[in-house]
């Protein structure tokens, strides 16, 4: 399976404190500084802004395809004229099949501008559809999944499970990470404040995994693979913040829950 994340090399995590750290030996060597969570407009997750992403998705997908001899020479506004022109009849032909009405071409734009849901759309679906226009097809979507085109097309229709090798609701992904994140430890028996562990990095080698893979069971397997082919690091951090919390922390000394938040992800390869 794929491998996603960005950054630096795995250097050795910062030594945990207090009587809520976990008792995982730690490595000798310098600690790496806590992550810049700073997030620039163009890194944005996809999933972020609804209709509108689903109708830029639609408009980069078909400015990519205008490859042919007749566009050579064409400029950059023209193709994205053309690009946009072509999305917009798409996407429309989308909605025709989903509510059997067509909107008028107006309409696409207008609900664009709003970033409101066309009347009867499914919003989910649109969302679907979108992350496969980004991939560039169903085929491309479908090799970053490492699944085949046929279960692309059924979770991009009916929101079923993606992640390869799932028949059930009992099955699972198994996935090597290395993460940055911020854990929140509650307050103590004692009664003291409850603090905020910065900048911790956490990864395969982390208690109470100790090498091992983390197993990652539906519904989030299949949030956690279609992220990955998406390029969603948001998702991404976000299932991954809340399995580190089930399958990690949970385990830890010192009173639960202590509540994770992933701020970046170094990598996180899935295998089935």
């Amino acid at each position: 399976m794929k491998k996603m994340g960005k950054g630096a090399a795995p250097g050795p995590p910062p030594a945990p404190t207090g009587a809520a750290a976990d008792p995982t030996p730690q490595a000798s060597g310098s600690t790496p500084a806590p992550a810049d969570t700073g997030t620039p407009t163009a890194a944005l997750p996809p999933s972020a802004t609804g209709f509108r992403a689903a109708f830029r998705a639609a408009v980069t997908r078909k400015f990519r395809e205008l490859t042919g001899q007749k566009w050579q020479d064409a400029t950059d506004a023209q193709k994205r004229a053309e690009a946009t022109r072509r999305a917009t009849a798409e996407v429309a032909r989308r909605i025709e099949r989903l509510t059997g009405k067509r909107p008028a071409d107006s309409t696409i734009r207008r609900n664009a501008g709003k970033n409101t849901t066309p009347r009867g759309a499914d919003q989910q679906l649109l969302n679907r559809q979108a992350a496969i226009d980004r991939a560039g097809g169903i085929k491309q979507f479908a090799t970053k999944a490492g699944v085949s085109p046929k279960k692309v097309s059924q979770w991009r229709d009916t929101g079923s499970g993606i992640a390869p090798g799932l028949a059930d609701e009992g099955g699972a992904v198994f996935v090597v990470f290395d993460v940055t994140c911020d854990i929140f430890h509650p307050a103590s028996i004692l009664g003291k404040g409850g603090t905020t562990e910065y900048g911790r990095r956490l990864d395969n080698h982390s208690h109470p995994l100790y090498g091992s893979d983390m197993a990652v069971s539906e519904p989030d397997a299949s949030s956690l693979v279609a992220a990955q082919a998406d390029g969603d690091d948001e998702m991404t951090r976000e299932v991954m913040g809340r399995q580190i919390e089930i399958q990690v922390t949970s385990t830890w000394y010192g009173r639960q829950p202590k509540a994770v938040t992933v701020t970046m992800v170094h990598s996180v390869e899935i295998r089935d």
